[in-house]
């Protein structure tokens, strides 16, 4: 068993190793700025522009930025976000309870699906139900999350109005109230990660 997680580690970590360096080139080299909203905002002078340019090195290579990137993510730097005005820890540290609340209700949903169909399925094998059974489920796992997603709001949202597409943590309303309202926007969300887990 060991031997088994530790292949697996020294798989995983190159992958992700590979996967973060195309990214970091990626978003790297794309067109726009960080501080490009900066440059055109007449109340901030161009030495304050540069000296932020030059704290956060956008001026030097990628391989030396991306290095410096690689070694803050080690030690749990994990930088600042200007949008939320806080820590990037921080920010996922809320959105962890959200997260793990949405993946844990999807298996689930998943779970309480799959093992009825499953049954009914292996009991009556080559069957109207097996087959059909067998097609939502290969749709349901080819289909990506977000384009499940995408369709999902299109017509739960825009179309029949009866569920929100944005997942807001800032619930303003108390009791039952703020089940229902957790509730309704939770359905889409859940659904979708349930139709693309491997038990349905």
């Amino acid at each position: 068993m060991l031997n088994y997680i530790l292949r697996r580690l020294m798989i995983a970590l190159p992958s992700l190793l590979g996967i973060s360096l195309v990214l970091f080139v990626v978003l790297a080299l794309a067109p726009g700025d960080p501080f490009e909203e900066l440059a055109t905002n007449p109340n901030v002078p161009p030495e304050v522009r540069m000296a932020l340019r030059a704290q956060f090195g956008l001026d030097d290579p990628v391989w030396e930025r991306y290095v410096r990137w690689l070694t803050s993510m080690l030690k749990g730097d994990w930088g600042f976000s200007f949008v939320s005005r806080i820590n990037v820890d921080e920010l996922i540290a809320q959105r962890i309870p959200v997260t793990l609340a949405v993946i844990g209700a999807s298996q689930i949903v998943a779970l309480l699906i799959a093992l009825p169909v499953g049954v009914l399925a292996a009991v009556k094998p080559y069957s109207w139900f097996d087959r059909i059974a067998s097609t939502l489920a290969f749709v349901g796992f080819s289909l990506p999350t977000f384009f499940t997603g995408i369709l999902f709001i299109l017509l739960f949202s825009i179309q029949l109005g009866w569920l929100p597409f944005v997942f807001r943590s800032d619930l303003s309303e108390t009791g039952w109230a703020w089940w229902w309202e957790q509730l309704k926007q939770s359905i889409m969300p859940v659904m979708v990660l349930a139709m693309r887990s491997n038990q349905l």
